[in-house]
């Protein structure tokens, strides 16, 4: 079976950083240093969204929608040279990019656009969901996934896409990454203090590969809000979210304990903090008491 070919391949991808190891990244940046005072991959700082000590999560959102193979809408752009949409051609059917991720999240919301085939919604304990076709094919490589669970029901495995979001529980601060291992696209937005955010991602159709970002990500402990949307179009597909933690090399799933589905009430008090308030309320009581 032919490899799938990426419509957009970015310029020297052989010196892009995020596809390598920290060690190999971090000898690029000495490197740098050496020869020039102005390139400096120092990590990039977020302060998070809420700050302080939360409780255990309870896993992501996901939704999971699979459309009409046969939908001929693609809004997506063959090429520069080409502004028809790939939607007017005779061989355009399916899902091309994000613009159509957009389109297939709008249908299921009614804003109207492709007939939603199968769909499913509820906490995920992880990000890591594929077809049968990658299981099948490639999880000796690239690691098994679970089989993404609207495709039970679905007439096809082709055309669907996924959607996570919620929030990352940051306990210990220092230096992380975030990679998606992608087949078609995808894209992950990590959100922080006043509605800063920081993007990756692969728009159109892409042969399968893990993405991080360029530079670590300087976190503190709290939450972060997180958004992942990713599309297959045809064959193979797959979505899986990982991180680095401060001080390793290796990708590891982001654990269930660090996804909040939703914004908790108050941030967990830690021993110190909730014998501070005991304490305090004591000496209030005693002062009031002595004054009458």
């Amino acid at each position: 079976m032919l490899e799938k070919q990426s419509l957009f391949t970015a310029p020297f991808p052989a010196l892009a950083p995020r596809n390598i190891s920290r060690a190999v990244r971090r000898g690029l940046v000495a490197a740098l240093l050496l020869t020039s005072s102005h390139l400096v991959f120092a990590a990039t700082e977020l302060a998070p969204q809420l700050a302080g000590s939360f409780g255990t999560g309870d896993g992501a959102n996901g939704r999971f929608l699979k459309i009409d193979d046969a939908w001929h809408a693609s809004t997506v752009v063959w090429a520069a040279r080409d502004p028809n949409p790939i939607g007017t051609y005779s061989w355009g059917s399916g899902l091309w990019g994000r613009a159509d991720f957009n389109t297939v999240q709008q249908a299921f919301l009614g804003g109207g656009g492709p007939a939603i085939q199968s769909h499913w919604s509820g906490l995920v304990p992880g990000i890591n969901f594929a077809d049968s076709e990658y299981n099948n094919l490639y999880s000796g490589a690239w690691g098994a996934a679970t089989l993404a669970p609207h495709l039970n029901s679905a007439a096809s495995e082709d055309n669907w896409t996924s959607l996570f979001s919620g929030f990352i529980r940051i306990t210990q601060p220092g230096d992380y990454n975030f990679s998606v291992l992608n087949d078609d696209g995808f894209f992950f937005r990590l959100v922080g203090q006043g509605g800063q955010s920081l993007e990756i991602g692969r728009d159109f159709l892409n042969p399968r590969e893990r993405n991080g970002f360029d530079q670590d990500l300087a976190l503190s402990e709290g939450l972060y809000g997180f958004e992942l949307g990713a599309w297959d179009r045809i064959e193979a597909g797959v979505v899986d979210l990982r991180w680095q933690l401060p001080g390793q090399e290796t990708w590891t799933l982001v654990p269930t304990e660090h996804l909040v589905s939703a914004v908790p009430d108050a941030p967990t008090l830690t021993l110190a903090a909730l014998g501070l308030l005991l304490i305090t309320t004591a000496t209030r009581r005693r002062t009031r008491a002595a004054a009458t």
